[in-house]
């Protein structure tokens, strides 16, 4: 039986303009919307995100808002917000029956001279012919099997507040994209849609909405095809952010896009001078905005198959020269896993085919090694650079836009497969034992590829062709490299998330979304263009040569680091242990000199430095360099050898021992160090600020305490 609550109230507000400035709050991380067609945006941020929107749905009324924290917040405006949604979603009705609308809600709501009958029950049981509003997340009543029924009652008349945190549906498995997300598929006819999107919380979880500011995709196109006119420079450029986030998740058969296609047409010369002068500077969001925003549309449609030809490949990755041959190559494939390079170039906009000749081994076909996503205003290169195809049935075809080196992807440990590739150019490939160097020298390295592929069974570089062409020696080069690798290999092995069943791979990059070079989990080390050749540079092998390989060495140390004993402000420390070690074992840096930027000197004076400030934790954590102080007077005390005996200790350890937080950590590491190099490394560790707790030390109260020689605690 249904249970109703009568609740009548008296509205004790004036309905506010929605052209004032306002702010309105959550506690969460709300989603984003688009807004198009004959939908309205009703809350948008002044860089033209969209918090909240409405929409006449057929006979009904629909209100979307991106969080349900919403709806309990009495934060800055937010539920008289909610009180003049509310009032429009009811078009004037004086009497309504509601189904879930929030105690909390009911009661700070006051409508004049509207009587809210609030029904009980689950959506199971709800007989919507009796109800007027609904609050609800469109996801639930999917699960429940009565989106159709939602929908039709919609259209009907209904009236509903659509509640939907889309990014969260889609991280708990509730739907697997946008466009299988429940509210999309009741509400993308209307004109609204929900971006995957999570805002940050902002100041607090309060968003300022900007009455000036106008989230409509469809306005924004009028005003980058110079069908309106824009107040100011920064109203186009947030024209162009809205589109292009319009374009990136709304349908591809949606009204919307027919009108862009239209748009595009129109300035189809001025979008492909654009898209041409990439190759000379970036496409800049302020001088093109069109451009800037068809382009991300540009590169959904190719991943979703519609591939042609890009003029942007001129910029990035390269061309290919017109006449070189299209060949078609048997690979024999190794039981190696991971990206395996066939030595093979996707021209742009050509399509590949494979064929597998032996074996049965699940397999991935992919052109393009360049996963940064780009999320920039300003473009530098198509916005997708790496696309896949499985191999089905024995087969795959393939195009990219913008062409790239050619790749069979394989399970960690893969039985051995032979495959055919046909319709790709030769590239300039260098595997170590494999390949001749005669051959390299007189042809390999000269081919008009854009990029080369080295690699030995443990690494592969992923580079401009460019870097290599007077390269001699490319055997000395993975040499090299291999044995960087073992030495951390050595140390510490590659954590499960970095590939360490697989060829790790270094990927040049036009621009980098995080930091200088970046180590993602699961993915290439990704280098800026200018840092490539670094890596083939015989004369940084040693320590006669400029010491250039820091960073590119540092970034492989990523992959080394043990959770277990890297704790908070320790992420940029810990690498530079194996940073240091391969500069010193592998390139021949003595410890002390000042290329290790960690020599005794400077390790001490930081030492007596930090503690003349009172040794304040939290600066050590927020100086990489100073933490890495701390670490350094061990290895020049102990050796790296230390190290080696205190990781690997690590392995013993029963579940119960292993460490689960910070203090867990720091207390974990004292210990285990301590036993490395037999001695008490509490008080060493608390001089520097590392704050323990009294467990270290009771567990190595038989072991002497050790401070580093020239160190005078009682002097600071």
């Amino acid at each position: 039986m249904r249970v109703l609550i009568a609740c009548v109230v008296l509205l004790a507000f004036a309905p506010a303009s929605l052209a004032q400035e306002r702010s309105i709050a959550t506690s969460g991380n709300p989603a984003s919307l688009v807004v198009y067609g004959d939908a309205e945006a009703i809350g948008t941020l002044a860089d033209g995100t969209v918090l909240a929107a409405r929409v006449e749905a057929g006979k009904g009324r629909v209100v979307a808002i991106g969080h349900g924290g919403f709806l309990n917040d009495h934060r800055g405006d937010t539920q008289a917000f909610l009180d003049e949604q509310v009032l429009w979603l009811l078009d004037g009705k004086r009497q309504a029956t509601a189904w879930g609308m929030p105690d909390a809600m009911r009661e700070a709501l006051g409508f004049a001279h509207v009587a809210i009958v609030g029904v009980g029950g689950e959506i199971g049981g709800l007989a919507l012919d009796e109800v007027d509003l609904i609050i609800a997340s469109p996801q639930a009543f999917e699960r429940a099997g009565r989106l159709e029924e939602l929908a039709r009652w919609l259209a009907a008349g209904g009236a509903l507040l659509s509640v939907e945190t889309a990014w969260g549906q889609i991280q708990l498995g509730q739907a697997t994209g946008v466009d299988d997300l429940a509210a999309n598929k009741l509400l993308g006819t209307y004109g609204i849609f929900y971006t995957n999107r999570a805002l940050s919380p902002g100041r607090d979880g309060v968003y300022t909405l900007d009455p000036h500011a106008s989230g409509h995709a469809g306005q924004a196109l009028t005003v980058l095809a110079r069908q309106a006119e824009a107040s100011s420079q920064d109203a186009i450029q947030r024209s162009a952010r809205v589109l292009r986030q319009a374009l990136a998740v709304v349908p591809l058969d949606s009204p919307l896009i027919a009108a862009v296609d239209e748009a595009a047409e129109r300035e189809s010369v001025a979008v492909h001078e654009a898209y041409a002068s990439m190759a000379t500077g970036p496409l800049k969001l302020a001088d093109r905005p069109l451009a800037c925003a068809l382009l991300d549309l540009e590169a959904r449609r190719a991943t979703s198959g519609q591939v042609r030809a890009h003029p942007s490949a001129a910029a990035f990755p390269g061309s290919i020269p017109d006449g070189a041959e299209r060949v078609t190559r048997r690979i024999d494939l190794r039981t190696i896993g991971g990206w395996r390079s066939t030595g093979l170039y996707a021209a742009p906009g050509e399509t590949i085919m494979l064929r597998v000749v032996e074996g049965d081994t699940p397999a991935t076909l992919r052109i393009g090694c360049w996963l940064d996503p780009q999320d920039f205003d300003d473009r530098v290169r198509f916005p997708v650079a790496s696309f896949t195809v499985p191999v089905e049935s024995g087969a795959a075809a393939l195009a990219s836009p913008i062409g790239g080196p050619v790749y069979v992807e394989l399970p960690d440990q893969p039985d051995e497969l032979v495959v055919e590739v046909t319709g790709a150019v030769e590239m300039p490939r260098y595997r170590l034992g494999e390949t001749d160097l005669e051959d390299w020298r007189d042809r390999v390295r000269h081919l008009s590829a854009p990029w080369v592929e080295l690699e030995s069974d443990h690494l592969a570089f992923s580079l401009p062709a460019s870097v290599v062409r007077d390269l001699d020696r490319p055997d000395l080069v993975m040499q090299h490299w291999d044995r960087v690798h073992e030495a951390m290999q050595a140390l510490e092995p590659r954590s499960p998330r970095h590939w360490p069943k697989r060829q790790y791979r270094y990927v040049a990059e036009k621009r980098l979304s995080w930091g200088y070079m970046y180590c993602p989990s699961d993915a290439p080390i990704v280098i800026p263009l200018s840092e490539a050749a670094a890596m083939v540079d015989v004369a940084n092998f040693d320590a006669d040569g400029p010491n250039e390989l820091w960073g590119h060495y540092h970034e492989m140390g990523h992959a080394h680091q043990n959770p277990l004993w890297t704790f908070a402000g320790t992420g940029e420390v810990t690498v530079n242990i194996f940073t240091v070690l391969a500069l010193h074992t592998i390139n021949g840096y003595p410890l002390d000199s000042e290329a290790m930027r960690s020599d005794p000197g400077r390790a001490l004076a930081a030492m007596h430095a930090h503690a003349d400030k009172g040794a304040p934790f939290h600066r050590w954590q927020s100086d990489p360099f100073l933490a890495l102080q701390t670490y350094a007077l061990l290895w020049h005390a102990f050796g790296f050898e230390a190290f080696d005996r205190a990781f690997r200790s690590y392995e013993s350890l029963s579940e119960h021992q292993k460490p689960r937080d910070d203090q867990a950590k720091r207390d974990r590491f004292a210990i285990q160090m301590s036993r490395a190099v037999g001695h008490n490394l509490a008080p060493y560790f608390t001089a520097w600020g590392v704050p323990l707790t009294e467990a270290p030390s009771k567990d190595l109260a038989d072991f002497p305490a050790w401070m580093p020689e020239g160190y005078e605690p009682s002097s600071r």
